[in-house]
C-alpha cells in the first residue's frame, strides 16, 4: 500500500496561555518519533517579519544557535548564558558551510538537530503565543501542522488566576518574581 500522506517536517503546539499546550506537549512526547521542546519564545522574541528574508552572517546564526539552545537547556524564565553552548552552535552551523542562512532556516536546522539528537524525526515546539504567528509559521514551514488548543475561556481565566501556586505546589523552575507576578495578575 502507498502511502501518500506528505511527511510532517516539524509540530508547533500554540494556543492561549493555559490552555493545555505544555500537555498536548508532553502527550506528543511520548511518541517514538517526537521531540517535544521547551517553550523557545522564537517567533515572539528571536525573529522578526522585516528582517525574515535578511541573510545572517556566520557569527549572528552562531549566537542565534547558543541562544536556542540556552532557552532549550534552562528555560524562558531563567535563560542560561549562550555563550556556554557557543561551541555546540558552531558545530550545528558547520553542517551548512557554504549555505547562507536566514533566521527561519537556523530555527529549522536547530529544531531538527536537537530532535535527532534525542533520537527522535519530527520536532514539537509548544510556544503558546505562536499562535499569533500561525500564518508566518505556515509560510516558512509549509511542511509542518499546527496544532491550535482550544480550551473553554472560563477555565484558562481560572487557571490563570491560580498559576501562581505552581510554585508552592512543587515547581522547582519558576522564580518567586513570575509566581508573584502572576499571583498579582490573577
Amino acid at each position: 500500500m502507498i502511502d501518500h500522506q506528505p511527511r510532517v517536517e516539524q509540530i508547533f503546539v500554540v494556543g492561549n496561555s493555559r490552555s493545555g499546550t505544555t500537555l498536548m506537549g508532553l502527550i506528543l512526547g511520548l511518541n517514538s518519533e517526537v521531540f517535544t521542546f521547551e517553550e523557545l519564545h522564537f517567533f515572539e522574541q528571536l525573529w522578526s517579519e522585516q528582517h525574515r528574508d535578511s541573510y545572517l552572517t556566520q557569527a549572528e546564526a552562531e549566537q542565534l544557535a547558543a541562544r536556542l539552545l540556552s532557552i532549550q537547556h534552562s528555560d524562558v524564565l531563567r535563560p542560561g548564558d549562550p555563550s556556554d553552548f557557543s561551541e555546540e552552535a558552531k558545530a550545528i552551523i558547520a553542517q551548512f558551510p557554504e549555505q547562507r542562512l536566514t533566521s527561519g532556516d537556523v530555527f529549522k536546522v536547530f529544531l531538527g538537530y536537537k530532535a535527532d539528537k534525542n533520537g527522535k524525526r519530527i520536532p514539537c515546539e509548544q510556544t503558546p503565543r505562536n499562535v499569533l504567528y500561525m500564518a508566518e509559521i505556515l509560510e516558512l514551514y509549509p511542511e509542518s501542522r499546527i496544532i491550535n488548543m482550544v480550551r473553554d475561556p472560563r477555565d484558562v481565566l481560572l487557571s490563570q488566576k491560580y498559576k501562581w501556586r505552581i510554585k508552592f505546589l512543587g515547581a522547582k523552575n519558576i522564580p518567586y518574581r513570575e509566581a508573584f507576578r502572576s499571583w498579582l495578575d490573577g
